[in-house]
Parts: structure tokens; sequence; C-alpha cells
């Protein structure tokens, strides 16, 4: 059984190909394809040791390859490993991947694909909803025309780790599914904030902090201090101000998004 074997994904997973290479203790690398996309797991006598995939090394990559549904693999007899990512037996690695597997076929019921393109839900629901950095950082820069993919990559995530907080804000309400004539147009925020100077300073300011969920922010803010935005009172836009900056989980975010604001209260208390 030593020499090289390969075949389609499609008819046997990745993790079946771990399981086998595993069992038979094999030394060499598997490579697998996935359109654009490349993996390589590594083994030294039926352990894994080494795994690298779009950016992704360890067991992060074994479990983005393992998601795929499509494409080809190689296994190379006695290709070693430079380096070692994977500091797990290999039971505990089938054992993540599976619990992975069982989430992302969770999150597939409802996202079907990283190529899904998503815009943010203006009528949002619920009272308060609370997210986490991470999901943060995702919802900024949904905008209707970049897909999951395409964020994933921005922010330095796995697609399908992407994929699972697509699934939470969408379940939360936060976001929607754009059609592919509005990915054309773009999708964005369309909410009716008053024109003024202030609300315009307030809505860029926190654009460059976090993104085209901006302007829902402030509004929803608003909404829940019962804060009046055509009001020139400057104590009550100091207190919108910091309302909206504590809600930014991102610490160097919401400091440069009080920095700019201050600086524009400031210059309005003088005139």
């Amino acid at each position: 059984m030593n020499k090289d074997i390969g075949g389609d994904i499609s008819n046997t997973r990745v993790l079946e190909i771990v399981k086998i290479l595993s069992l038979g203790k094999r030394t060499g690398r598997l490579h697998v394809t996935n359109g654009a996309e490349t993996c390589n797991i590594f083994f030294s006598e039926g352990q894994v040791v080494h795994a690298h995939c779009s950016g992704l090394t360890g067991i992060k990559a074994i479990q983005e390859a393992s998601a795929w549904t499509s494409g080809e693999y190689r296994f190379f007899v006695d290709e070693q490993a430079d380096m070692q990512s994977v500091f797990m037996g290999t039971d505990d690695v089938l054992l993540e991947v599976t619990n992975h597997l069982r989430q992302m076929d969770k999150v597939t019921s409802l996202i079907p694909s990283p190529a899904m393109v998503y815009a943010l839900e203006t009528d949002i629901r619920e009272s308060e909803v609370q997210i986490k950095a991470a999901q943060w950082k995702v919802l900024s820069l949904v905008d209707g025309r970049k897909s999951i993919a395409d964020i994933a990559q921005l922010v330095g995530i796995a697609s399908s780790d992407a994929m699972k907080i697509f699934y939470t804000l969408l379940r939360s309400g936060l976001i929607r599914e754009v059609s592919s004539e509005e990915r054309d147009t773009g999708v964005g925020p369309t909410l009716n904030l008053p024109k003024t100077a202030f609300i315009e300073s307030l809505v860029a300011a926190l654009t460059r902090a976090i993104g085209p969920i901006a302007p829902y922010v402030v509004q929803e803010t608003a909404r829940d201090i019962t804060a009046d935005l055509l009001s020139e009172d400057p104590a009550q836009r100091a207190f919108l101000v910091e309302t909206i900056a504590d809600k930014i989980p991102e610490g160097r975010m919401s400091l440069a998004f009080l920095e700019s604001m201050a600086e524009k209260l400031k210059e309005e208390r003088a005139v």
C-alpha cells in the first residue's frame, strides 16, 4: 500500500480520507483542491502533524477542507512537513472535525454557500440585540455586495467560521439575503436620519469606525435612549455619542470614534 492514491472528494470526503490514512499508519502529504482553494495535510505514521489551507493552519485548516463537497485529492507518499501545527492525536482531530461538521450542517441548512451575499436589515424586530466583537467586525463589512467569502478574507477568518457568524446574525434579524439584481446596484441602510451637520458628522465618524452599519446604530441608539436627533442641546448630544461609543465592542474603534466626535462637539460649543 506504499503508493500514491487519489480521487474525487464528492465520493470520499476529507474526513474519511484522514481516517483511512490514519488507520493505514501512512506517512506523506494529502493534497486537496476545491476550485482555486487548496489544502495540504501532512501525516507521520498515521498521525496528523501539520495542515495549511487558504491562509489557515492546524486544526482550522482541516476543518475548512473537511467542509468541501467537491474537488479532488491526492496523497503523496513520504513527503514530510517542514513544521508542526497539529498537537493532538488523530482521534481528537477527528472528533474536533466531526463536531465542526455537525455545526456546519445546521448552518448550511440556512446559508448554503460562502458565495451568499447579505445586506443590513433596516427593520429590526428585536428591541435589543447583543453581538460579540467578532460578529460586530463581520457586520461592519456587510454592504449587499461582498460575499461571505469576501468578508471572511478581509477579516482573516475561515469561510466556515464566517458562515457561522452570518448564521447568528441572520437568526438575530440583523441581516437579510439580497438578490442578484440588488448586488449589481449595491444595498445599504436606507434609514431616514435628519440631514443636519451634527448627524452627518456623527454618521461619518461612526462609519469610519464600524462601517456601513453606522446609520442603523445611530437610529437604534437614539430610540433606546429616547434622544431627539434634531435637538441642539450639547448635553443630549454628548450623551448620545457616549452611549454609541459604549456599544462598540472593539476598544480602538470606540476610542477613535469618541476622539473624532469630541472635536466636533467642542467646535459646536465654541460657535
